[in-house]
Protein backbone atom coordinates (compact mmCIF):
# COMPACT_ATOMS: atom_id res chain seq x y z
CA UNK A 1 0.00 0.00 0.00
CA UNK A 2 1.35 3.60 -0.50
CA UNK A 3 2.16 6.01 1.84
CA UNK A 4 -0.55 8.53 0.10
CA UNK A 5 -3.17 6.20 0.53
CA UNK A 6 -2.37 5.46 3.92
CA UNK A 7 -2.26 9.05 4.64
CA UNK A 8 -5.92 9.37 3.19
CA UNK A 9 -7.40 6.39 4.51
CA UNK A 10 -6.17 8.04 8.11
CA UNK A 11 -7.29 11.23 7.45
CA UNK A 12 -11.19 9.97 6.54
CA UNK A 13 -10.66 8.01 10.42
CA UNK A 14 -10.04 11.06 12.12
CA UNK A 15 -12.70 12.33 10.25
CA UNK A 16 -15.10 9.47 11.27
CA UNK A 17 -14.23 10.21 14.88
CA UNK A 18 -15.07 13.59 14.78
CA UNK A 19 -18.35 12.94 13.00
CA UNK A 20 -19.20 10.01 15.61
CA UNK A 21 -18.52 13.11 18.00
CA UNK A 22 -20.44 15.71 16.90
CA UNK A 23 -23.74 13.06 16.06
CA UNK A 24 -23.10 11.21 19.56
CA UNK A 25 -22.34 14.53 21.90
CA UNK A 26 -23.66 17.72 20.37
CA UNK A 27 -26.10 17.14 17.34
CA UNK A 28 -29.22 16.49 20.01
CA UNK A 29 -28.38 19.76 21.91
CA UNK A 30 -28.00 22.00 19.20
CA UNK A 31 -30.84 20.88 17.32
CA UNK A 32 -32.82 20.81 20.34
CA UNK A 33 -31.29 24.19 21.49
CA UNK A 34 -31.25 25.93 18.08
CA UNK A 35 -34.09 28.57 18.88
CA UNK A 36 -32.21 29.40 22.63
CA UNK A 37 -28.66 29.77 21.22
CA UNK A 38 -27.33 32.67 20.07
CA UNK A 39 -25.91 33.45 17.36
CA UNK A 40 -22.45 33.89 18.95
CA UNK A 41 -22.76 30.16 20.56
CA UNK A 42 -24.10 28.88 16.98
CA UNK A 43 -20.71 30.77 16.01
CA UNK A 44 -18.81 28.81 18.56
CA UNK A 45 -19.98 25.11 17.27
CA UNK A 46 -18.57 26.25 14.11
CA UNK A 47 -15.25 27.81 15.31
CA UNK A 48 -14.67 24.61 17.26
CA UNK A 49 -15.29 22.01 15.06
CA UNK A 50 -13.56 24.05 11.97
CA UNK A 51 -10.29 24.64 13.89
CA UNK A 52 -10.25 20.94 15.91
CA UNK A 53 -11.40 18.97 12.99
CA UNK A 54 -8.42 19.46 10.52
CA UNK A 55 -6.19 18.63 13.82
CA UNK A 56 -7.97 15.20 14.32
CA UNK A 57 -7.84 14.31 10.81
CA UNK A 58 -3.91 14.95 10.66
CA UNK A 59 -3.36 12.86 13.81
CA UNK A 60 -5.38 10.25 12.18
CA UNK A 61 -2.92 10.62 8.98
CA UNK A 62 0.16 10.53 10.87
CA UNK A 63 -0.91 7.47 12.99
CA UNK A 64 -1.58 6.03 9.77
CA UNK A 65 1.35 6.40 8.51
CA UNK A 66 3.90 5.73 11.29
CA UNK A 67 2.16 2.44 11.35
CA UNK A 68 3.41 -0.77 9.86
CA UNK A 69 0.25 -1.94 8.92
CA UNK A 70 -0.66 -3.12 5.36
CA UNK A 71 -4.47 -4.01 6.29
CA UNK A 72 -6.56 -1.28 5.28
CA UNK A 73 -9.57 -2.02 8.08
CA UNK A 74 -7.05 -2.07 10.60
CA UNK A 75 -5.03 1.38 9.47
CA UNK A 76 -8.80 2.59 9.38
CA UNK A 77 -9.45 0.98 13.00
CA UNK A 78 -6.26 2.73 13.86
CA UNK A 79 -6.87 6.37 12.65
CA UNK A 80 -9.94 6.16 13.99
CA UNK A 81 -8.56 4.90 17.60
CA UNK A 82 -6.10 7.90 18.52
CA UNK A 83 -8.50 11.03 17.58
CA UNK A 84 -11.05 9.06 19.50
CA UNK A 85 -9.15 9.74 22.18
CA UNK A 86 -9.75 13.11 22.49
CA UNK A 87 -12.89 13.61 21.15
CA UNK A 88 -14.45 11.19 24.30
CA UNK A 89 -12.90 12.90 26.75
CA UNK A 90 -14.24 16.16 25.29
CA UNK A 91 -18.20 14.98 25.06
CA UNK A 92 -20.47 15.68 28.10
CA UNK A 93 -21.01 19.33 29.26
CA UNK A 94 -18.28 20.63 31.69
CA UNK A 95 -18.97 23.61 34.38
CA UNK A 96 -16.60 25.75 36.06
CA UNK A 97 -14.38 26.59 32.93
CA UNK A 98 -13.32 30.31 33.56
CA UNK A 99 -10.97 29.94 30.17
CA UNK A 100 -7.83 30.74 31.97
CA UNK A 101 -5.81 28.02 30.68
CA UNK A 102 -6.72 29.02 27.07
CA UNK A 103 -5.91 32.70 28.06
CA UNK A 104 -2.34 30.86 28.13
CA UNK A 105 -2.13 30.39 24.05
CA UNK A 106 -5.26 32.78 23.56
CA UNK A 107 -5.07 36.31 24.89
CA UNK A 108 -8.34 37.65 25.83
CA UNK A 109 -10.14 40.79 23.76
CA UNK A 110 -12.85 42.30 24.92
CA UNK A 111 -14.68 44.76 23.05
CA UNK A 112 -15.61 48.02 24.79
CA UNK A 113 -18.58 47.59 27.12
CA UNK A 114 -21.32 50.09 25.55
CA UNK A 115 -24.03 48.48 28.33
CA UNK A 116 -26.92 50.76 29.77
CA UNK A 117 -26.15 52.64 32.64
CA UNK A 118 -28.07 49.90 34.79
CA UNK A 119 -24.84 47.68 34.97
CA UNK A 120 -26.87 44.78 32.99
CA UNK A 121 -25.46 44.41 29.81
CA UNK A 122 -27.57 43.99 26.46
CA UNK A 123 -27.59 40.98 24.37
CA UNK A 124 -27.16 43.11 21.31
CA UNK A 125 -24.17 44.80 22.43
CA UNK A 126 -22.29 41.95 23.12
CA UNK A 127 -18.82 41.59 20.61
CA UNK A 128 -15.91 39.52 20.68
CA UNK A 129 -12.87 39.55 19.47
CA UNK A 130 -11.49 37.36 16.85
CA UNK A 131 -9.58 35.12 19.85
CA UNK A 132 -11.90 35.18 22.44
CA UNK A 133 -14.15 33.76 19.27
CA UNK A 134 -11.32 31.31 18.64
CA UNK A 135 -11.18 30.54 22.77
CA UNK A 136 -14.79 30.21 23.06
CA UNK A 137 -15.20 27.45 19.77
CA UNK A 138 -12.46 25.41 21.35
CA UNK A 139 -14.08 25.54 24.79
CA UNK A 140 -17.24 24.54 23.53
CA UNK A 141 -15.51 21.58 21.27
CA UNK A 142 -14.02 20.80 24.44
CA UNK A 143 -18.06 20.51 26.29
CA UNK A 144 -17.75 24.32 28.00
CA UNK A 145 -20.13 26.51 28.14
CA UNK A 146 -22.52 24.23 25.67
CA UNK A 147 -26.10 25.22 27.41
CA UNK A 148 -27.94 27.86 26.01
CA UNK A 149 -28.01 31.15 28.32
CA UNK A 150 -30.90 33.01 30.06
CA UNK A 151 -31.93 36.40 30.15
CA UNK A 152 -33.30 38.98 32.33
CA UNK A 153 -36.22 41.22 30.29
CA UNK A 154 -35.03 44.73 31.06
CA UNK A 155 -37.45 48.02 30.64
CA UNK A 156 -36.32 51.07 32.50
CA UNK A 157 -34.10 52.09 34.96
CA UNK A 158 -34.14 54.95 37.68
CA UNK A 159 -31.58 56.05 40.07
CA UNK A 160 -34.14 56.20 42.61
CA UNK A 161 -35.92 52.99 44.17
CA UNK A 162 -39.44 54.54 44.39
CA UNK A 163 -39.18 55.35 41.02
CA UNK A 164 -38.58 52.64 39.88
CA UNK A 165 -41.04 50.47 41.71
CA UNK A 166 -43.77 53.09 41.06
CA UNK A 167 -43.39 52.43 37.41
CA UNK A 168 -43.32 48.42 37.92
CA UNK A 169 -46.34 48.74 39.63
CA UNK A 170 -47.86 50.79 36.54
CA UNK A 171 -47.16 48.06 34.30
CA UNK A 172 -48.47 45.69 36.89
CA UNK A 173 -51.85 47.59 36.61
CA UNK A 174 -51.69 47.76 33.12
CA UNK A 175 -50.65 44.35 31.98
CA UNK A 176 -50.20 41.76 35.79
CA UNK A 177 -48.90 38.86 33.53
CA UNK A 178 -45.96 40.70 32.42
CA UNK A 179 -45.15 40.23 36.91
CA UNK A 180 -42.97 43.32 36.53
CA UNK A 181 -40.45 44.07 39.58
CA UNK A 182 -37.52 46.22 40.76
CA UNK A 183 -33.98 44.20 40.72
CA UNK A 184 -31.36 44.66 43.00
CA UNK A 185 -28.50 47.27 42.03
CA UNK A 186 -25.16 45.73 40.56
CA UNK A 187 -21.93 46.65 42.70
CA UNK A 188 -20.77 48.96 40.19
CA UNK A 189 -23.80 50.98 39.44
CA UNK A 190 -26.24 53.30 40.92
CA UNK A 191 -29.23 52.44 38.82
CA UNK A 192 -32.63 49.83 40.00
CA UNK A 193 -33.51 47.70 36.60
CA UNK A 194 -37.42 47.71 36.27
CA UNK A 195 -37.59 43.71 35.24
CA UNK A 196 -40.36 41.76 33.71
CA UNK A 197 -40.87 38.32 34.10
CA UNK A 198 -38.85 35.40 35.42
CA UNK A 199 -35.04 34.54 33.84
CA UNK A 200 -35.73 32.70 31.01
CA UNK A 201 -34.29 31.39 27.94
CA UNK A 202 -33.69 33.21 24.89
CA UNK A 203 -37.08 32.05 22.37
CA UNK A 204 -39.02 32.70 25.63
CA UNK A 205 -37.44 36.09 26.46
CA UNK A 206 -37.53 37.36 23.11
CA UNK A 207 -41.38 36.69 23.49
CA UNK A 208 -42.13 38.47 26.99
CA UNK A 209 -39.54 41.48 25.50
CA UNK A 210 -42.05 41.46 22.26
CA UNK A 211 -45.19 41.47 24.59
CA UNK A 212 -43.66 44.51 27.19
CA UNK A 213 -43.16 46.83 24.20
CA UNK A 214 -47.08 46.33 23.56
CA UNK A 215 -47.84 48.19 26.50
CA UNK A 216 -48.46 51.59 26.56
CA UNK A 217 -46.18 52.66 29.14
CA UNK A 218 -43.06 50.54 27.92
CA UNK A 219 -41.50 52.45 25.57
CA UNK A 220 -37.85 50.11 25.15
CA UNK A 221 -36.97 47.15 26.27
CA UNK A 222 -33.69 44.97 26.19
CA UNK A 223 -32.44 41.18 26.97
CA UNK A 224 -29.56 40.91 29.58
CA UNK A 225 -27.55 38.05 30.56
CA UNK A 226 -27.18 39.57 34.13
CA UNK A 227 -25.48 41.87 35.81
CA UNK A 228 -21.67 43.26 35.56
CA UNK A 229 -19.84 42.63 38.94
Amino acid sequence: MGTLEKIFIGALGGFSAVLVKFLGQDFDNVVSNAANFTSEQLLSYQIGYGILTPILMFLGAFVAWVSDEEKRIKIVALAIAAPAMVTTWSGGAKSGFSGASLNLFFPAAYAEDIGTKTGYVKLEATQKGTFEKIKDGIGTFFGYDKQPDKYWVIVGSYQDRQEAQNFADAINTEDDSLNAYVGFKGSTNEYYPVIVGQYSLLSEAKVLKEKALKTDLIEDAYLSIGTKE
